[in-house]
């Protein structure tokens, strides 16, 4: 039972709190503000709709306000970062050095959980989960 009330209490403070602000359009808009490559922007749009149209409203929201510095499911395949990452080389490298100054890191250290992957994947999965981080902050906060 009090595992219940916990997550109860959980759910109603995010719904109480800016949840309702966590919707595709504001997404994509803060894509925009922070500068993602328009066709970056769209992939990522689309996978999200999809989640949506998967899942629901509520719990696209509850997800994407749990991302927390992770890289979204539908990009953690190696193949699919490399992809990207070679798609939009020139954004994912100037992303790649501002992450660097902002966090004072190299992409290596930042990247060590994903020390498995090639290079490109690192680099693509980095700079995803961090922006879309951000933006999952400053639409919540």
């Amino acid at each position: 039972m009090l595992h219940f009330q916990k997550l109860f209490n959980h759910v109603l403070w995010m719904t109480k709190g800016n949840l309702h602000l966590i919707t595709l359009e504001n997404i994509q808009r803060k894509m925009v503000e922070y500068g993602f490559d328009r066709g970056l922007t769209q992939k990522v749009i689309s996978a999200f709709e999809k989640r949506l149209t998967t899942y629901g409203e509520i719990d696209f929201q509850l997800w994407f306000s749990r991302l927390h510095y992770s890289t979204p499911e539908e990009f953690q395949h190696e193949q699919v970062s490399i992809s990207l990452y070679k798609t939009y080389q020139p954004w994912f490298d100037a992303e790649v050095k501002k992450l660097e100054q902002e966090t004072d890191l190299s992409w290596v250290e930042q990247t060590e959980d994903l020390v498995g992957l090639q290079d490109e994947a690192r680099k693509a999965q980095l700079v995803l989960r961090h922006r879309l981080s951000e933006i999952q902050l400053d639409l919540t906060s």
